[in-house]
């Protein structure tokens, strides 16, 4: 009976300090979250003990919600034509970066303080992104109905929480 409570004490604390990619020591930078399913998108950043930017700056992978949180990275096609990334222009203070499956936007990847963070200018304001939404609405897999994609991010200059629209 020891040995079972012993078992249940050790699995609730690995349940309890299950992944987080939050409170890893890489840092978030944003996420993708999808109508689709649970499933997310985490993108982190890549450092040397420096702080600087790593010719690598990016790490991507996905948190399967639905599979019990496992991690897994994307896949070559995830990479290739969804939630891959192209930079434009790299060094060890910042990236210059575009999703993929959109070339319409730009994204910088800076320092400020002590942290990396992500920007991108919409509507004549610079904003800090936070996570993306993206709605799904049927489609194939090489062809998915991709509705509205929703940009959380805060403006730089007032602060306020704005949420952009994208319409692919």
């Amino acid at each position: 009976m020891k040995r079972f409570s012993l078992f249940i004490l050790i699995g609730l604390f690995f349940c309890l300090t299950a992944f987080n990619p939050e409170q890893q020591k890489t840092q978030l930078l944003f996420k993708i979250e999808r109508s689709k399913d649970a499933n997310q998108i985490f993108y982190t950043v890549n450092t040397d003990e420096a702080g600087n930017l790593d010719s690598n700056p990016i790490t991507i992978f996905w948190i399967k919600k639905t599979k019990k949180n496992r991690i897994e990275p994307l896949t070559w096609i995830q990479k290739k034509y969804a939630y891959g990334l192209k930079y434009l222009q790299c060094d060890n203070k910042c990236a210059l970066f575009q999703f993929v499956s959109y070339d319409k936007a730009n994204f910088i990847l800076k320092k400020t303080d002590q942290e990396y963070k992500v920007y991108t200018k919409m509507n004549d304001r610079v904003l800090e992104v936070e996570r993306i939404y993206v709605h799904i609405d049927g489609g194939t897999f090489w062809v998915p109905n991709i509705t509205q994609v929703e940009l959380f991010a805060q403006d730089l200059k007032t602060g306020e929480a704005v949420v952009e629209s994208i319409q692919p």
